[in-house]
């Protein structure tokens, strides 16, 4: 009897796993062509129908896993920035000392960002995007994925602080700053007012991050 039952449930799950593959699939090319399509049209000129032709599929496939373009191309931005933290996430070794953990954060995520360049110009020149309402439940999540990003970063910085490597400071706060050195960077770029390495754009953030801007710590105390 047990050999029958395991033998009449296998073949269902098999077709259940078989759908949730092919839906994860289907649903990772839309997301893929969607971000392909902000890159090169921005969010005003991304349509339903430019993504299904960039994926190859219906137009009407499209609408089998998003209600309408807003519902889409949110969850592209959020699928983006989930996987591009995740992928900086992996850069920071937790065997390293924080600095180099810090570094290695830093120059990862200028040659992952650079890489997905035309997608994060639409979504830094076009910041109206975020701007969704606080109470909207898009705008918490998106807020809950740059949350994570900080708090990962912050945790470098407080283990800095720890290690005596860093003064006393905000790690929260000083994560965040980090992260807008480094979108700053990558504007510059993007508006084409740089166009070096992006491996000296990193290491300018960091000298920048680490060292400030005077030559002399006692100027700052001056009035």
């Amino acid at each position: 009897m047990n050999d029958q039952s395991s033998t009449a449930i296998t073949p269902g799950n098999g077709r259940t796993s078989r759908e949730e593959h092919l839906k994860e699939f289907r649903v990772k090319e839309l997301l893929d062509a969607a971000r392909r399509v902000i890159g090169r049209h921005g969010f005003q000129g991304t349509t339903i129908d430019r993504v299904a032709e960039e994926a190859h599929v219906a137009k009407g496939t499209v609408y089998l896993y998003f209600t309408n373009k807003d519902d889409l191309l949110f969850t592209a931005v959020i699928d983006g920035i989930r996987a591009m933290s995740e992928q900086t996430f992996a850069l920071a070794h937790p065997a390293l000392p924080p600095l180099e953990r810090l570094r290695g954060m830093v120059r990862g995520s200028f040659r992952l960002l650079d890489s997905n360049q035309d997608f994060l110009k639409a979504l830094i020149i076009e910041p109206s995007f975020a701007n969704v309402n606080p109470d909207d439940p898009r705008a918490q999540q998106l807020r809950r994925v740059f949350g994570a990003y900080l708090d990962f970063a912050a945790a470098i910085i407080r283990d800095a602080i720890d290690a005596g490597q860093m003064r006393p400071i905000d790690p929260q706060h000083a994560a965040f700053m980090l992260d807008e050195l480094v979108i700053g960077s990558l504007r510059r770029r993007m508006l084409e007012f740089a166009s070096g390495p992006i491996e000296a754009d990193a290491d300018a953030v960091l000298d920048l991050f680490f060292h400030g801007t005077l030559e002399n710590a006692t100027f700052a105390a001056s009035k």
